[in-house]
């Protein structure tokens, strides 16, 4: 599996010495017309990080790149919410990227045209690049050691959804969205995204999915304990707005009964099919 990876990754350039914060600017000379990004990826094995999204970013043209790596090698941050706190109230980029650490964008000029794609929209509150439709999971991504496609959904636009899934996402660095992320009440490593998808929704901001050439190294299919926990607040603190929580992971009722039905039966499914880790 690991062989299978790192030919994978050979391909790619390995440059630049990681550091917690750092400005990166392409095509200096052009400046004035650039696009600005932050990037934030909370990491626990530094090595992964820069095989997969230092290297990939550290490739973008026509775009400036602000990165701010979060060491979490230590387990010092007891959830994402925490860590990404610890550094996104100095985020310079006109745009926050939320990444894991196993993204590697495909193309020199996806945060490009991403950033043409953002400006496009325009009105939105979170776009990422996985999404859910009721039981549809949208998005142009691959992922798995050996890549596979996400969805057997192709989409050439942005598509408007009820969910993203946290494995890359973007919000505008403005006070009204930092705020919203402030004060999600998630405390674990999982559905922060989707909390900020639900209040955007309630708030009658727009939720995105964009095409986007992107491969994650993760198939995002393995989970602990704190997933249902996690749910299971976010469920109760939404359900007088939502009747279910469709997002990548699966489609869930708010509803106290139907939702401990439907936890118990996944965790028995999870637990057969090793997925879920104790």
């Amino acid at each position: 599996m690991n062989l299978i990876f790192f030919y994978f990754c050979a391909v790619f350039k390995m440059t630049m010495k990681i550091e917690k914060s750092r400005f990166t600017k392409k095509n200096i000379h052009n400046s004035a017309n650039m696009k600005k990004f932050t990037v934030i990826s909370v990491y626990n094995n530094r090595q992964l990080l820069q095989n997969c999204l230092n290297s990939s970013v550290e490739s973008q043209v026509d775009v400036d790149v602000e990165l701010k790596y979060v060491d979490n090698s230590d387990g010092r941050y007891p959830n994402a919410k925490v860590a990404f706190e610890s550094v996104i109230d100095n985020c310079m980029g006109k745009y926050i990227v939320f990444s894991h650490q196993d993204i590697r964008f495909m193309e020199d000029d996806e945060l490009h045209n991403i950033f043409d794609r953002l400006e496009k929209i325009g009105d939105f509150g979170i776009v990422g690049v996985a999404g859910v439709n009721g039981r549809d999971i949208i998005s142009n991504i691959y992922h798995g050691v050996t890549p596979s496609k996400v969805s057997d959904y192709n989409i050439t636009e942005e598509t408007l959804c009820e969910t993203v899934d946290e494995c890359l996402f973007i919000i505008k660095n403005e006070a009204k969205y930092i705020d919203i992320f402030k004060n999600l009440i998630c405390d674990s490593w999982h559905m922060y995204a989707v909390e900020f998808c639900l209040r955007c929704r309630q708030l009658s901001e727009k939720v995105y999915v964009i095409p986007a050439n992107i491969y994650h190294v993760s198939p995002g299919s393995s989970y602990d304990e704190s997933y249902y926990t996690q749910l299971k607040k976010i469920a109760k603190k939404y359900k007088g707005s939502f009747d279910r929580i469709n997002c990548t992971m699966g489609y869930w009722h708010t509803g106290t009964l139907r939702l401990w039905n439907q936890i118990r039966n996944r965790r028995r499914k999870d637990i057969r099919n090793g997925t879920l880790k104790h």
